[in-house]
C-alpha cells in the first residue's frame, strides 16, 4: 500500500510538471459551493473554480437513491433526505490518465419534499377568488329561516353546502419579450471570506445577440457576489457592450445588473441601461428583467427580458446621499489610487462612465496592493448629482504583519467633491468589527488621489 501511494504521488507530480503547472503556488481546483438545497426533481450543475483543463473530474454520491450525480457533474434531487457529493480530480497527459485521484471537495445536498399544490377555500365567482386569496369560509350563525335558506339542523346550525374549490392561478410572467442574450465566460476570480459575508469578484467576457443588438463586452466585466452569512445573497454585474444596433449602426450599451439569488441559486436581476444608440434609447426607461442560467464550468447565459405591457417609463434610480450628520474622527484605512483609462457612454437620460484604476495602501492598519485592475462606475442622470461606486480587493498584511485581504466597496456621490459610505469585508479577525461599523469616506489629492476611511468613536 505504501509503495502504491508513493507511486501515485510521484506520478501526480510528474504529470503536474509535464502539464506546465508549478508544483508549489499553483491554484488548486476548488468548489464554488459546499452546501445546496433542492426540491425533489430539481437539478443543479456543480461549479469548479480554477479548473484544470488537463484533468478529468469525477463525481460520487453517498446516496444515489436520494441525490444522484452524473458524469458531467449535474446533481438531481430524487428523494427527501441528505447526501454528500464528492468531487475528485484525475490528472491526464495525452491519452494517459493517472490512477490517483485528488479530492477537490464535498457538497452536502439536502433534498426537500415537493409541496402539493394548495387549493383555495374561497367560493367561486366571489371577489376574493378573483384576487386568488385563500379565505376560510365563516361558520354559519343560526338565524331565522327565510324562503330559499338552508334547513336548520337539530342543533340550530344552518347546513352549509361546501363550495367548490380551485387551485390559485399562477402569476403570469409579464417579461415575455427577449431583447438579447448574453453568453458569458468567467475568467479570473478573487475572493474574501469575511466575518459577516463571503465576497467573490468574478471577471468575465461575453457575446450578446438578439433582434435589437449584437456585440461583445468591451474588455472584461465584473460581477460582485456578496453571500451574507445571515442568509441573503446579492450580486451586481457591471459592463459595457460594443456592437451594432438593429439599424446596423455602431453603438455602446452600459449595463448594471443588480439581483438576488434564492436557496438554489436561481437568479433574477433588474438591469440599468445607458446607450448611445438612438434606436435603443427606449431601453433606458423600459421595464426590464434579467434571467441568469448557470451552465457550470464558468459558462452562463443572461437573457434580457422586456415587459411590453408596462408603458410607463421606469424612473432612474434615486440618489442616496451619504450620512454627514455624524462625526467620523477615527481614520482606520487609507487607499492611494492610480487613475487609469476611462470609457464613457452618453445616453438620452444620462451618462455612464467606467474609470479603471489601481490601488495600494501604506497606512498603520494595512499595507498591501490591489489584486487586479478595478473600476469606479459613475452614473450621472439628467437633473441629478453624479453617483460613484468603486469596488476592489487588496491583499497585504495587517498592523501585526499577518497576511489578510480587504474588499472595499466605496459608494457615494461626487457633488463638487466626493463623499462616500464604504462597505468593507475582510478575512482578518482583528478587523471583523469594521464590517458592521458606520463608515465614512473622503478624499484628498496630495500627492495623489487618496481615499480616507473613518468611523465614529
Amino acid at each position: 500500500m505504501k509503495k502504491r501511494k508513493l507511486l501515485c504521488i510521484m506520478l501526480a507530480l510528474a504529470l503536474t510538471v509535464a502539464n506546465g503547472y508549478p508544483v508549489m503556488g499553483a491554484k488548486k481546483a476548488s468548489l464554488a459551493f459546499k452546501k445546496l438545497t433542492l426540491t425533489e426533481g430539481q437539478t443543479k450543475k456543480i461549479q469548479i473554480k480554477n479548473k484544470n483543463k488537463k484533468a478529468v473530474y469525477k463525481f460520487f454520491s453517498s446516496s444515489k437513491k436520494k441525490i444522484s450525480v452524473n458524469n458531467k457533474g449535474v446533481i438531481t434531487a430524487r428523494k427527501q433526505g441528505k447526501a454528500k457529493i464528492t468531487v475528485k480530480e484525475q490528472l491526464k497527459q495525452g491519452s494517459k490518465v493517472s490512477k490517483c485521484l485528488r479530492k477537490v471537495g464535498t457538497i452536502t445536498v439536502t433534498c426537500k419534499k415537493k409541496q402539493a399544490a394548495r387549493t383555495s377555500a374561497t367560493p367561486q365567482n366571489s371577489p376574493a377568488s378573483e384576487s386568488n386569496s385563500a379565505v376560510p369560509l365563516p361558520t354559519a350563525v343560526p338565524q331565522a329561516s327565510a324562503p330559499g335558506s338552508p334547513q336548520q339542523s337539530p342543533q340550530g346550525s344552518a347546513q352549509v353546502t361546501p363550495a367548490p374549490t380551485e387551485s390559485p392561478s399562477p402569476t403570469p410572467d409579464l417579461y415575455t419579450k427577449k431583447v438579447m442574450s448574453l453568453s458569458v465566460s468567467d475568467t479570473d476570480l478573487y475572493s474574501v471570506d469575511g466575518n459577516t459575508c463571503h465576497v467573490d469578484m468574478q471577471y468575465f467576457k461575453g457575446e450578446a445577440s438578439g433582434d435589437y443588438f449584437n456585440g461583445s463586452t468591451l474588455g472584461e466585466g465584473t460581477t460582485v457576489i456578496k453571500d451574507y452569512k445571515e442568509g441573503k445573497k446579492q450580486l451586481c454585474a457591471r459592463y459595457i457592450l460594443s456592437g451594432t444596433d438593429a439599424d446596423g449602426k455602431k453603438c455602446s450599451i452600459f449595463i448594471e445588473d443588480n439581483g438576488t439569488a434564492d436557496d438554489v441559486d436561481n437568479i433574477v436581476t433588474t438591469p440599468i441601461i445607458i446607450t448611445d444608440s438612438d434606436s435603443l434609447a427606449w431601453l433606458e426607461t423600459a421595464d426590464l428583467q434579467g434571467r441568469v442560467a448557470d451552465h457550470g464550468n464558468g459558462e452562463k447565459t443572461i437573457d434580457l427580458m422586456w415587459n411590453e405591457s408596462n408603458t410607463e417609463p421606469v424612473a432612474p434610480r434615486e440618489v442616496i446621499r451619504p450620512d454627514e450628520s455624524l462625526s467620523y474622527p477615527n481614520e482606520i484605512f487609507t487607499f492611494a489610487i492610480d487613475i487609469g483609462s476611462t470609457t464613457s457612454v452618453k445616453g438620452s437620460t444620462g451618462n455612464a462612465s467606467m474609470i479603471h484604476f489601481g490601488a495600494s495602501s501604506d497606512c498603520a492598519n494595512f499595507k498591501g496592493k490591489i489584486v487586479s485592475d478595478c473600476v469606479d462606475t459613475r452614473l450621472k442622470y439628467n437633473g441629478q448629482v453624479e453617483t460613484l461606486s468603486a469596488r476592489y480587493i487588496l491583499s497585504g498584511t495587517d498592523a501585526n504583519g499577518n497576511p489578510c485581504n480587504i474588499y472595499v466597496e466605496n459608494n457615494g456621490i461626487d457633488d463638487n467633491g466626493m463623499v462616500t459610505e464604504p462597505v468593507i469585508i475582510t478575512d482578518n479577525p482583528d478587523y471583523a468589527w469594521v464590517e458592521r461599523a458606520k463608515l465614512h469616506g473622503t478624499v484628498s489629492w496630495s500627492p495623489k488621489l487618496t481615499i480616507h476611511v473613518a468611523t465614529t468613536d
